[in-house]
């Protein structure tokens, strides 16, 4: 049996497969057992070369091209790679990002106490400091955030109105949710989040009614939730570092960042 096997999804992030490859092989030196599946789908960069590794099984996650928008094709993308790993014998599996370099952040005594955790909760959740940062995928009952990825995109038309949904929006929830103390919730994902194994397989990331799509964390979580009638926690102590883009920062550097993403969206307009 694997202690974790660790699911995610990575195209065009041959910047940070190596060093998450040393985490498993870390990882599986330490004593835990691991593995992981990795859905790529037409990586130009050397990405998909990376993979061939001994602890990665790589998922062909093609299909995802057949989506009509980006909430879709990472539903079904991550839907692909769960199929796949779902029979595998395992304590637990963990979903992660891998265009950041998350799992380098994490050691062995974290995710020891994180798989010690599970049972009260159907999964855990990482934190990230200096804040939380990953509002899409929070829902409690109380705090949540559909349809905040619309008002993103729509205000990115106006620079002023852009900023200030950060500077009075986004920021403050942010800091609303980064705590010393259990977070418990219905839904959050933060870069990784580890599941109880037999609770994860009971989850979809594919809405069971047509609608207009959310995040996928979101439709999983709630899955699980409703199959399960249990929470999950995000831990103070499974802490990863918030990616440089989602910090709070002032207005010259708010822009300051959005100009130096211009160029990588009119090279994905252009195909390139």
């Amino acid at each position: 049996m694997y202690d974790i096997v660790f699911l995610a999804l990575a195209r065009d992030c041959a910047r940070t497969v190596p060093s998450a490859l040393r985490a498993l092989e870390y990882f599986d030196s330490s004593g835990l057992s691991v593995h992981a599946f990795i859905g790529e789908n037409g990586s130009k960069d050397s990405t998909r070369e990376l993979l061939d590794h001994h602890l990665v099984s790589v998922v062909d996650t093609s299909a995802m091209g057949a989506a009509s928008n980006r909430l879709e094709r990472m539903a079904l993308g991550r839907q692909i790679v769960a199929d796949h790993a779902k029979t595998m014998n395992a304590r637990a599996f963990a979903v992660v990002d891998l265009d950041e370099p998350f799992l380098r952040s994490v050691n062995v005594v974290q995710l020891r106490s994180a798989l010690d955790r599970l049972g009260d909760a159907f999964a855990v959740a990482a934190t990230s400091a200096p804040t939380y940062y990953d509002l899409l995928a929070f829902e409690d009952g109380g705090e949540e955030f559909i349809g905040l990825d619309d008002r993103i995109r729509d205000s990115q038309r106006n620079p002023a109105s852009y900023y200030s949904l950060f500077r009075d929006t986004i920021y403050p929830a942010q800091e609303r949710l980064t705590s010393d103390a259990d977070l418990w919730c219905t839904s959050a994902f933060n870069g990784l989040c580890i599941y109880d194994a037999d609770a994860y397989r009971a989850g979809t990331y594919l809405p069971a009614v047509p609608g207009p799509w959310i995040c996928e964390h979101i439709t999983f979580n709630r899955s699980v939730a409703n199959a399960t009638s249990r929470g999950m926690v995000v831990d103070p102590a499974l802490v990863l570092p918030m990616p440089a883009e989602h910090g709070r920062r002032t207005l010259p550097g708010f822009v300051w960042q959005r100009v130096q993403k211009l160029p990588g969206k009119v090279l994905a307009r252009l195909g390139g």
